[in-house]
């Protein structure tokens, strides 16, 4: 089974989109949570906060984006009939509900560097599930996307990374779509079986992209690159694991 980490957005109410997911994620095995699950609850804050599923958006998002991701590299990891017709219910999808937006990000097999931008080593919370440690990060939106925009910032007047200024301008989008008061979770979820207990427990990650935001907004690029290898050095097992047969 593969395993993943969400990036999940709680609000105060959350709307279910109820509609089955199409026939042809489960032909494919695409689909990695059966359609009975309920929406994640939690409470925050002295209030109760809802994610929706939003099943059938969310898995067409992600088999969208990960062929789209991995097309170029001939890997075949979404067949391609499966790729197309994810992109036509998608685009029927948001014809259809053009104000529905997907509460949850989905990666496989590792945390998107990205990510970690929004949160602080403050913001780390350990869990269990089966008597094996997990661990998630949460924060009040409205801080998250902050700190999302301030990496941001620093990437863009470096001029230099336009790449990941994108991909966090995206984030910065998609966080920014949701309403004030709601919060942001980062859940290593089933991604965090890649690793031993301990090493799962003591990892710094968030610690280690804010020393290289902060290196990069000093203008040390050999601290910011250390930093930055070593978060890359340290998911690149886990990530790897993507493209083994």
């Amino acid at each position: 089974m593969t395993k993943t980490a969400h990036l999940r957005v709680y609000t105060p109410e959350g709307t279910e989109d109820g509609d089955p997911v199409p026939a042809f994620v489960r032909r494919y095995g695409l689909l990695s949570e059966t359609e009975s699950d309920a929406d994640w609850v939690v409470e925050w804050n002295g209030q109760r906060m809802v994610c929706p599923r939003n099943l059938r958006l969310r898995v067409l998002e992600s088999t969208v984006a990960f062929a789209n991701a991995f097309r170029g590299l001939g890997s075949g990891l979404i067949p391609e009939e499966a790729a197309q017709a994810a992109d036509s219910e998608l685009r029927r999808y948001h014809q259809e509900h053009p104000g529905h937006r997907s509460h949850v990000l989905t990666s496989a097999w590792h945390v998107p560097v990205r990510w970690f931008t929004a949160f602080q080593p403050e913001d780390k919370e350990v869990y269990e599930v089966d008597g094996a440690p997990r661990i998630r990060l949460r924060v009040d939106l409205a801080v998250g996307r902050k700190r999302v925009d301030h990496a941001l910032g620093v990437l863009r007047g470096l001029q230099v990374f336009q790449g990941p200024a994108e991909e966090l301008a995206q984030l910065s989008d998609w966080i920014e779509s949701f309403p004030i008061g709601s919060m942001l979770e980062l859940d290593y979820s089933t991604v965090s079986d890649l690793f031993a207990p301990q090493e799962l427990v003591f990892d710094d990650s968030v610690e280690l992209v804010r020393r290289s935001i902060e290196a990069l907004a000093d203008g040390d690029m050999m601290a910011a690159g250390e930093n930055y290898g070593r978060v890359v050095s340290r998911w690149a097992p886990a990530f790897s694991v993507t493209f083994s047969s």
